[in-house]
C-alpha cells in the first residue's frame, strides 16, 4: 500500500487483482493507513461473494435468444432438454453444475443418439452463458465424450407410396396442395410454410424459398423454377386466397402455419401405409432419389434443386456410388465364381529314402 501526503492531507492507494483503489484527505498518516487497510478488507470480502444464478434463469435467457435466432423446432427441442434437466436435478445453481451432474443426467437418456443430442444443447447453453453473458465458468459438457451411434438408413418412400399419399390427401383442404408444393419444390416443410405470395413470380415462373444457411441464423433466398404442375397449384390458391401474405394460411390463428406434425401420420393412416419413417422430409429424399435414379438427372442439377452448398451433401442424400467404382467392379466379373473354379491337383507324396528296413538306433 502506498501512503503519501498532499496539500489536502494524507492519501492511500493499493491494487488488488489488477484493480486500483485509493482514498485521501486524512489528517494523519496513521488514519490513512487504517482507512486503506479497512478498505482492502472490504474489497476482498466483496470479491469473495459469488452471485448464485439458477439454471432456469440462464436457460430462459438463452431460450429468448434462441427464439429469435433458431427455427421453431430447434427452439422447442432446446426448451424440452432444459426442462428435462431441471426435472432430473432440480433448479440448482448454474455455477455449481459439474461434469458429474451432466453425466448423471445424460445417463438417463434412452439412446446414444438422444444422449448426444441433449449433450449438444446443454453445451450450447454454457457456450451462450460464457460468450453472451460473460460468465467466467468452464463448460462442464466439454469433459463428457460423445457416445458412439450408428445412424439408421433413411427410409425413402417408393413412387407407389407417394401416389397413395396424394390420393389420401383431402383436396378440399390445403393438405393436397401442401403435399404437392413440397414435392415440386423439393423444399423443407419450414421453407414451404414460410412462403409468401411475394415469393411467387407467375410471370417469370419462379418461386423463392427462404432458409437458414449461415451460422448467424440469417435467412437466405433461393429462387427455383416453377413447372406447370406447381404453377397450376399456386395459381389456383392465388385465385382463392383469403389474405395477401401467406400461401398456407391458418384461419384459426390468423397467421401462417409454423408446423404440421399431425398431417403426415394422418395421411399414412388413411392411405393404409406404415407411418414409421415417413415425414415431410421423406418427400424431399424421394424426389432427389427419383430424379437421380429414374430420370438420370446429374448430381449437380439435383444439388441445385436441393440447394446444397456442397455436392458431397447431395451425394450422401442420394446414397450415390461413384461410376468409376462400378467400372472397377465390372472388371472382375466372371473371374471368381463357382462355375470357373477348379479343384487344385494334389501332387504325389515324396518317396522316403532308405532300404525299407527298420533301423535300430544306436545307444
Amino acid at each position: 500500500m502506498a501512503i503519501w501526503k498532499e496539500e489536502r492531507g494524507w492519501r492511500y492507494r493499493f491494487q488488488l487483482l489488477g484493480e486500483s483503489y485509493n482514498g485521501g484527505s486524512y489528517k494523519t498518516r496513521r488514519e490513512a493507513e487504517s482507512a486503506g487497510a479497512e478498505r482492502r478488507i472490504a474489497v476482498k470480502k466483496s470479491l469473495k461473494k459469488v452471485t448464485v444464478t439458477a439454471f432456469s434463469d440462464i436457460a430462459n435467457k438463452y431460450l429468448d435468444y434462441s427464439k429469435r435466432k433458431h427455427a421453431v423446432q430447434t427452439f422447442d427441442y432446446k426448451a424440452l432438454v432444459y426442462s428435462s434437466f431441471i426435472k432430473h436435478h432440480g433448479d440448482m445453481p448454474f455455477e455449481a453444475i459439474t461434469p458429474r451432474h451432466i453425466h448423471d443426467y445424460l445417463n438417463t437418456r434412452p439412446s446414444n443418439h438422444n444422449y448426444n443430442a441433449h449433450r449438444k444443447d446443454l453445451s450450447a447453453l454454457w457456450a451462450f452463458a460464457i460468450k453472451q453473458l460473460g460468465m467466467t465458468i468452464a463448460n462442464p459438457c466439454h469433459a463428457i465424450d460423445k457416445m458412439p451411434w450408428t445412424p439408421k438408413n433413411k427410409f425413402i418412400p417408393s413412387e407407389d407410396i407417394i401416389l397413395k399419399l396424394i390420393l389420401a390427401a383431402d383436396p378440399k383442404s390445403d393438405e393436397q396442395d401442401l403435399l404437392l408444393v413440397v414435392i415440386h419444390t423439393l423444399g423443407r416443410i419450414d421453407e414451404v410454410l414460410r412462403m409468401k405470395w411475394e415469393d411467387v413470380n407467375f410471370e417469370k415462373r419462379t418461386v423463392t424459398l427462404w432458409t437458414r444457411k449461415c451460422k448467424d441464423g440469417a435467412y437466405e433466398a433461393d429462387a427455383l423454377p416453377m413447372g406447370n404442375d406447381l404453377y397450376e397449384i399456386l395459381m389456383k390458391r392465388w385465385k382463392e386466397r383469403e389474405q395477401e401474405t401467406w400461401i398456407f394460411y391458418n384461419k384459426d390463428t390468423s397467421d401462417r402455419f409454423y408446423h404440421r406434425p399431425k398431417m403426415m401420420p394422418s395421411l399414412c393412416k388413411r392411405a393404409g401405409i406404415e407411418a414409421a419413417g415417413i415425414g415431410f422430409h421423406s418427400l424431399r429424399h424421394f424426389m432427389a432419389t427419383y430424379l437421380s435414379d429414374q430420370e438420370k438427372v446429374g448430381v449437380k442439377a439435383v444439388s441445385g434443386l436441393l440447394r446444397h452448398k456442397n455436392l458431397r451433401t447431395t451425394e450422401i442424400y442420394l446414397h450415390s456410388i461413384d461410376e468409376s467404382q462400378r467400372i472397377t467392379i465390372d472388371q472382375i466379373q466372371g473371374k471368381f465364381t463357382s462355375k470357373n473354379a477348379k479343384a487344385p491337383q494334389r501332387s504325389a507324396p515324396p518317396k522316403k529314402r532308405g532300404y525299407g528296413k527298420s533301423v535300430t538306433p544306436l545307444i
